[in-house]
C-alpha cells in the first residue's frame, strides 16, 4: 500500500472513531501514537537523482560564467601577468578564500554565543473543560476521604493569553563560550595560513606551466616540419624496399632508424602538448582561450640570481611558513581545550530575571517581574574531570610534537630547495653548452647533406638531436625558474605584498615584479618586532644624558653580523641632529639641537647581502618639545 493511501485510511478510521464516545475515546488515545508514527514514515526521503534536463541549464550557465569571469587576455602574456591572473581568477584559489571568509563568519557567530540569553515569549492555551479541583482534609499525615463536600473550585480560565521576557546568564556558559570563541579565532587564522600556502603553490605551478608553454610554442613549430621529412623518407624507404632496389637488410635497418626518430619526435610532442591548456586552466580561463606568448632566444634566457643565506633562510622559514604557523595555532587550540576541561570542573552560577503577563482573570496580579540566582554542579564531573584534563594535556603534547616534526621538515626543505637551485643553475649551464654544440653539428651535417656527402637520415637525426637539446635547455630553464620560486616558497615568503582594495591584473603583476626584485636584492629577512611597537621616543636620560632610544636586539631575524643603514623620505640618511650607535642599537639626539619627529627606514643587512627593512617614526619626548 502506498504512503498516501495508508494515510487516507488512517484519516478515515480516525473520523469514525471520533464519532463515538466512552470506549471509543480510549481507542483514539491508543491509536494516536501509531498514527503519528505512520505519518512520519510517510514523509521518509528517498534518493532523487538530477535529470539531464535539470543539469543541462546549469552546465550552460557554468560555461557562460567561465567565459565571462575576467577580462580578455590581450597582448603578450608575461610570467608576472600569468601569475597575477591566476591569483585573481583561479577557481581553487577562490575556494580557499571563501573557506577563510566562512571561518571569519563562524568566529562572529562564536562571539555572539558569549551574550546572555534574552527570550521573548507569547502564547495562547485553551482547554475543552475547566480545570476544576477539589480539596480533602489532611489527617494524621494522610489525605482523608471522609469529606462530604462535593464542591469544586477553579483558578484558571479555559482560554488564556500569556507573554513575557526572560533574561538568563550563566557564568560557566560564558567562560566556555569565551574559550570556544578563542578556538574559533585560531581556526580562522589557520584558514588564512592555508590560503597563503595555496597562493604560494599556485604561483609556483603557473611559473612552471608558463615556461613550458613558451617552449611548446617554439619547439612544436620545429617538430612538425621535421616529422614531415621523416614521413617522406619512410615512404621512399618502403618504395625502395618493395622494388628491391637495395639490400633488404639495409632497407629495414634504415626504416627502423627512421621509426626511432619518429618515435622520439612523438615523445617530444607529447611532452609539450597540453601546456597551453594547463596554463589557461591555472589562470581560470577555458582551455580554448588563445594566449599570445613571447618568443625568447637563447640570449634572453638568463637564470635568475638569488642571494642565498641558509642561516637567515632557516630563521625566516620558522617564522613565516604556513605549515609551522598552523601548528602553533593548533597547539594554542589544544591549550584552550585544557582550560575548557578545567572550567567544567567548577559549579555554575546563573542569574535570571523576567517579566510575565497572564490574562487569567482569577489572578490578583496579572503581570509581575521576578529575579533569581542559582548555583548548580554536576556531581559526576568529579569522576570524569581528571580524565578530561589528562586527555586535553595529552593533546597539547601531541601538537607540540607535531610542531617539532613540522619544523624539522621545513628546515630540511629549506636546505633541499637551496641545493636544488644550485643544481638547476648548473644543469642550465650544461644544457646551454650542449645545445650550442648540437646546433653546430646540425648545421654542419645539414650543409654536407645538401652537397650529398652525408645521407639524409644522418641529417634528420642531427636535427632531432638539436631539437631535443633545445627542449632540454628549455626544460632546464623552466626547472631553474621552478627551483628559484621554491627557494622563496620554502621560507614562506608571499609572492606579492598585501594590496589595499580590489587589485587589477596589471596592478598585481607590477607588485609581483617588485617583490621579485626585492628577493633578488636580498630582502628575505623578517621583522620580528616592529620598532613602531617599541615606543620609539627620544627620552631624556636620568643623569642629564642626551635624549636617546634603543631598539631590541631581536627586532630583525637576520643571521650573522648585521650592519644597519638608514634613509628618510627625502632619500637621505639620518638628520644631522641624530646619531646612531650600532653596538648598542641606540639613536641619540645631539644636545642643543632641535629635535623633531622623523620617519626612518632602517635596513638590517648581513655580510652575505640579505636584509630586512622596517619603517618607523622617531619622535622626541613631549618634555623636550615643550622646552
Amino acid at each position: 500500500m502506498k504512503h498516501g493511501q495508508l494515510l487516507l485510511k488512517i484519516s478515515t478510521d480516525f473520523n469514525k472513531m471520533t464519532s463515538g464516545k466512552g470506549l471509543m475515546s480510549q481507542k483514539i488515545l491508543t491509536a494516536s501514537p501509531l498514527a503519528a508514527l505512520l505519518l512520519l514514515s510517510g514523509c521518509a526521503v528517498t534518493p532523487n537523482p538530477l535529470t539531464m534536463a535539470e543539469i543541462q541549464p546549469k552546465a550552460a550557465e557554468d560555461v557562460k560564467t567561465l567565459n565571462a569571469s575576467q577580462s580578455k587576455v590581450t597582448g603578450l602574456l608575461t610570467p608576472e601577468m600569468a601569475v597575477a591572473r591566476a591569483l585573481l581568477y583561479n577557481r581553487d584559489r577562490h575556494v580557499k578564500t571563501m573557506q577563510s571568509a566562512l571561518r571569519s563568519q563562524q568566529l562572529d557567530a562564536a562571539n555572539y554565543d558569549m551574550l546572555p540569553s534574552l527570550t521573548a515569549r507569547a502564547g495562547y492555551t485553551t482547554r475543552s473543560e475547566y480545570e476544576a479541583t477539589q480539596s480533602v482534609p489532611f489527617v494524621d499525615g494522610e489525605p482523608s476521604n471522609s469529606s462530604n463536600d462535593n464542591s469544586y473550585s477553579i483558578s484558571q480560565e479555559r482560554n488564556r493569553k500569556t507573554y513575557g521576557v526572560d533574561f538568563t546568564w550563566s557564568i560557566l556558559d560564558f567562560g566556555l563560550s569565551y574559550v570556544r570563541a578563542n578556538q574559533s579565532a585560531d581556526q580562522y587564522l589557520i584558514s588564512v595560513e592555508e590560503e597563503r600556502k595555496a597562493v604560494q603553490n599556485l604561483a609556483q605551478e603557473v611559473r612552471t606551466a608558463y615556461w613550458k608553454s613558451v617552449s611548446a610554442d617554439r619547439l612544436l613549430n620545429k617538430v612538425e616540419p621535421l616529422m614531415v621529412r621523416v614521413n617522406e623518407s619512410l615512404e621512399r624507404s618502403r618504395t625502395i624496399s618493395r622494388q628491391r632496389l637495395s639490400n633488404p637488410l639495409d632497407s629495414y635497418s634504415y626504416e627502423r632508424s627512421l621509426l626511432d626518430v619518429k618515435r622520439s619526435l612523438d615523445s617530444l610532442r607529447n611532452e609539450l602538448i597540453g601546456a597551453r591548456e594547463k596554463l589557461a586552466s591555472l589562470m581560470g580561463l577555458p582551455p580554448t582561450t588563445t594566449l599570445e606568448l613571447p618568443q625568447y632566444d637563447s640570449a634572453q634566457l638568463k637564470a635568475p640570481k638569488a642571494k642565498l643565506d641558509v642561516a637567515t633562510m632557516e630563521q625566516t622559514a620558522l617564522l613565516m611558513r604556513p605549515e609551522v604557523l598552523t601548528t602553533h595555532y593548533r597547539e594554542r587550540i589544544a591549550r584552550d581545550e585544557v582550560r575548557a576541561s578545567l572550567l567544567k570542573m567548577f559549579p555554575d552560577l546563573s542569574f535570571s530575571a523576567s517579566y510575565s503577563y497572564d490574562d487569567n482573570q482569577y489572578l490578583l496580579f496579572q503581570d509581575w517581574t521576578s529575579a533569581g540566582a542559582a548555583v548548580s554542579y554536576d556531581l559526576l564531573n568529579v569522576f570524569q574531570a581528571k580524565a578530561n584534563k589528562e586527555a586535553a594535556e595529552t593533546s597539547v603534547e601531541i601538537t607540540r610534537e607535531e610542531r617539532l616534526a613540522t619544523s624539522l621538515a621545513v628546515l630540511t626543505q629549506v636546505h633541499l630547495a637551496q641545493l636544488k637551485y644550485v643544481a638547476a643553475d648548473r644543469d642550465l649551464g650544461t644544457a646551454q653548452n650542449y645545445l650550442q654544440v648540437s646546433r653546430n653539428i646540425s648545421d654542419l651535417v645539414t650543409q654536407q647533406s645538401r652537397s650529398g656527402s652525408i645521407g639524409e637520415l644522418t641529417a634528420i637525426k642531427e636535427q632531432l638531436n638539436s631539437l631535443i637539446a633545445e627542449l632540454r635547455r628549455d626544460l632546464a630553464y623552466a626547472q631553474i625558474q621552478n627551483a628559484y620560486a621554491r627557494v622563496y616558497q620554502s621560507i614562506g615568503l608571499d609572492p606579492y605584498p598585501k594590496l589595499e582594495g580590489t587589485a587589477e591584473p596589471a596592478q598585481l603583476a607590477s607588485a609581483l615584479v617588485q617583490r621579485r626584485q626585492d628577493w633578488d636584492d636580498g630582502q628575505i629577512g623578517v621583522v620580528v618586532e616592529p620598532i613602531s611597537e617599541q615606543s620609539p621616543i627620544l627620552k631624556q636620560g636620568e643623569n642629564g644624558e642626551a635624549p636617546s632610544f634603543s631598539f631590541d636586539a631581536n627586532t630583525f631575524a637576520v643571521a650573522g653580523s648585521v650592519h644597519y643603514s638608514f634613509s628618510t623620505p627625502a632619500g637621505e640618511g639620518l638628520p644631522q641632529w641624530l646619531t646612531f650607535s650600532e653596538a648598542t642599537r641606540t639613536f641619540t639626539a645631539v644636545p642643543g639641537s632641535p629635535a623633531t619627529p622623523v620617519t626612518i627606514m632602517i635596513k638590517a643587512e648581513n655580510e652575505k647581502g640579505v636584509y630586512a627593512l622596517d619603517r618607523f617614526v622617531l619622535a622626541p619626548d613631549s618634555s623636550l618639545t615643550e622646552a
